[in-house]
């Protein structure tokens, strides 16, 4: 019989062989605590985040999810099929299988545990090997696994550690099986057009560097890279299907005009661009590493000399991520702005991202940053503990609870990008009470009619199951964007703002009324429309028939409406006037 005490030493002597991982977990959980726990009480990101997820929404709700063509009408009118993500992806099963916050939460934590687990494996196999580093290995990923990501982009960037992981065995001939099961997740996990495309460009170039390099074949390094290109073709079918099958059609990104909009730089402002982008990143690609590169790279730099691997490992990484900059900012320059002013592709295509990579760029750096500085005589671990708690301490106070709490109690805020973020729940930004009041008061099934917003997000109109000619996605005809334009051809002529922002990018299809500045209107701002002019007559062409404005429209009946309710809550940051189209 074993004795109750030897039990306890055993599972004492696991702990203690463990404890990094346990706690650097520990802190990955912590960090992810909050958004459990307060659930739809929780802050998230509405911008490119709380206003896409509709997307995947709409298109379960229409029972098309796997259908390559037919059309979707929940948005923006009569909208292909081929228009709404992608019918093998992950995300896209979780709201099949899940309530929509339930598949939002479930996919927040998948992508944190993956960046998590994805660098752990890349960092412990090819960049610290060392066993005796281990504890240096979990606190690498656990820093990677705290960036803020977008989880709406699943593992474009989270999950680049895990596919460079699988990459490298492929390279070195290791674990076949396993680097099949990793391409396949994340193809079926990530997007092509935001980050697959630069992926494979990287892959490939490294492949005939490669090549030039040693003259070796390394056969199972190029099928990965094919095989990860055959992955996406399969899973971004629809995708492809607009560009090459889907006879005349015409993408809304075919208008787009980065100079009209001012995005051309002079010289100087194509140096700034790319500083800033170089310090501080790119908020879709957060990186939070501008403490790495101002305290950690050059402590290792200056201390780490007898560590040349490391150090040629840093400056080949930081000639990397300064190309990248470089291409950044010199594709906004006037120069290659005007080469390619005829180009709809260059105008549409977002060739600049290879951004995406800086967050693993930086997060190895980081990590062999520390391999140095932990190797410094007598101070090295204390040094190396001392990054690593003043990268994690910035890393949660990026975390949107951990800020709110910080800012409340102790009136310190660290977070960047601040503007990102708007002290609304995920609860108070849909307000499902509020819009089953209007729901209720229309009484007629959603599918009966049409509706468009002022002011307030057609993502939660569609949320809530309405039927709306508005809405916002990547890609959508271009001639439904034309269509949709006459509703309020004269509030864009009265502001070249929204005329510009709606015309010359066009990917936002909102009404834009002149008399607002910015288009997010609170129940707190009490602003009214007194000089609203939109054409009913284009509304109903498109099947509109209510309007739910989150701003009091005082000309409503010159506008040829009738008002029928106004909806509004003590704890709502919604209030909503309900017009009809006579």
């Amino acid at each position: 019989m074993t004795h109750p005490f030897h039990n306890l030493h055993n599972y004492w002597a696991w702990i203690t062989s463990h404890k990094a991982a346990l706690f650097f977990s520990l802190l990955v959980a912590m960090y992810l605590a909050p958004f459990i726990i307060l659930r739809q009480n929780a802050h998230f990101t509405i911008n490119d985040n709380l206003d896409w997820i509709t997307a995947w929404i709409v298109l379960v709700k229409s029972g098309k999810v796997f259908d390559l063509t037919g059309t979707v009408s929940q948005m923006l009118g009569e909208l292909p099929r081929s228009c709404l993500p992608s019918g093998f992806n992950i995300i896209t099963w979780l709201y099949m299988i899940l309530p929509p916050f339930r598949a939002y939460l479930i996919n927040l934590l998948l992508v944190h545990m993956t960046a998590y687990m994805g660098m752990y494996l890349l960092l412990k196999h090819y960049v610290l090997a060392d066993n005796r580093q281990a504890w240096l290995v979990w606190a690498g990923a656990a820093a990677f696994a705290t960036l803020p990501f977008y989880t709406v982009y699943g593992l474009s960037i989270a999950g680049q550690p895990l596919l460079f992981y699988a990459m490298l065995n492929a390279y070195y001939d290791r674990k076949m099986n396993t680097n099949v099961l990793i391409i396949v997740l994340f193809a079926l996990y990530s997007s092509l057009p935001l980050a697959g495309v630069f992926i494979l460009a990287v892959l490939g170039l490294a492949a005939l560097y490669d090549y030039w390099r040693y003259r070796q074949p390394r056969p199972n390094f190029w099928g990965a890279i094919a095989f990860l290109t055959g992955c996406y073709v399969i899973t971004e079918i629809w995708l492809f299907y607009n560009f090459f099958f889907s006879q005349g059609f015409l993408s809304s990104r075919e208008e787009i005009n980065r100079i009209v909009l001012g995005q051309s730089k002079d010289w100087s402002g194509v140096k700034a661009l790319i500083a800033d982008n170089l310090v501080n990143g790119q908020y879709h690609a957060v990186s939070l590493h501008k403490y790495i590169l101002g305290i950690a790279v050059p402590l290792a730099l200056l201390t780490g000399w007898r560590h040349r691997r490391e150090l040629k490992a840093i400056l080949v990484l930081l000639s990397i991520a300064l190309a990248i900059s470089a291409f950044y900012g010199f594709r906004y320059s006037e120069f290659f702005m005007s080469a390619v002013a005829g180009s709809s592709f260059f105008n549409a295509f977002q060739v600049q991202r290879f951004h995406w990579l800086h967050p693993i760029i930086w997060y190895i750096v980081f990590a062999l940053c520390l391999k140095i500085v932990a190797n410094i005589r007598y101070i090295g671990k204390i040094l190396a503990a001392v990054l690593i708690a003043l990268q994690l301490s910035y890393l949660f106070g990026n975390n949107i609870e951990y800020h709110l709490a910080l800012k409340q109690h102790a009136d310190i805020s660290v977070i960047e990008n601040e503007w990102l973020y708007e002290n609304i729940t995920y609860g108070q930004f849909f307000a499902d009470s509020l819009f089953q009041q209007v729901d209720d008061y229309i009484g007629r099934p959603k599918e009966d009619y049409r509706i468009a917003t002022i002011g307030i997000y057609p993502a939660i109109t569609q949320y809530h199951g309405f039927y709306t000619l508005d809405g916002r996605l990547n890609i959508y005809p271009l001639a439904y964007k034309h269509a949709f334009r006459q509703i309020m051809a004269k509030e864009l002529a009265k502001n070249p703002f929204w005329q510009k922002y709606f015309d010359d990018w066009g990917i936002t299809c909102y009404i834009f009324p002149a008399e607002l500045t910015y288009y997010e209107v609170r129940k707190s701002y009490q602003l009214k429309l007194n000089h609203l002019e939109l054409d009913m007559e284009a509304f109903k062409r498109l099947g509109g028939e209510y309007i739910l404005s989150a701003a009091e429209i005082t000309n409503y009946r010159e506008n040829g409406l009738e008002f029928l309710q106004k909806f509004s809550e003590d704890w709502s940051i919604w209030e909503i006037y309900l017009y009809r189209v006579r």
